[in-house]
């Protein structure tokens, strides 16, 4: 009986929790498209292109390249988190009906999912520790 080392799977835990977050961001925006092309094609058509990104950022994270696919998610997630702030504030053109609607439950839902895949990238994003890296100190200073 030899040990062998596990087999490197293409993806992890943490890039299938990114791709599920992506997954949930997606959802959220994808149910109200019909609803923004209506009242803001505009909005609609950002909704769609939302969606898409989420989709390719999903599938990158799930291959071999997961780093396009945290930063993918992370440029949409920043952007959609500042277009629900906007929308909240000072609204956008033709599409003032949301300003101080704080509570709509589906869109806390958006952000929380946003703001965990940016911390969730944060975390995959960041450089790797390795031996030539880590900088020992010694225990005492050295009092010379």
């Amino acid at each position: 009986m030899t040990n062998r080392p596990p087999v490197a799977s293409c993806f992890t835990s943490l890039h299938l929790l990114g791709a599920a977050l992506l997954g949930v961001i997606a959802w959220v925006h994808f149910k109200d498209i019909p609803d923004k092309l209506k009242e803001t094609d505009y909005l609609g058509w950002a909704y769609i292109l939302l969606v898409a990104g989420c989709a390719a950022a999903g599938a990158w994270l799930l291959s071999s390249h997961p780093r396009r696919g945290y930063v993918l998610g992370s440029v949409i997630s920043l952007g959609a988190t500042i277009g629900y702030v906007l929308t909240r504030t000072t609204g956008l053109p033709h599409a003032t009906d949301d300003i101080g609607n704080w509570v709509e439950l589906s869109g806390i839902v958006a952000l929380v999912a946003e703001g965990a895949f940016l911390i969730l990238s944060a975390v995959a994003l960041r450089p790797a520790r390795t031996p030539e890296t880590v900088q020992v100190s010694p225990p005492f200073p050295n009092d010379h």
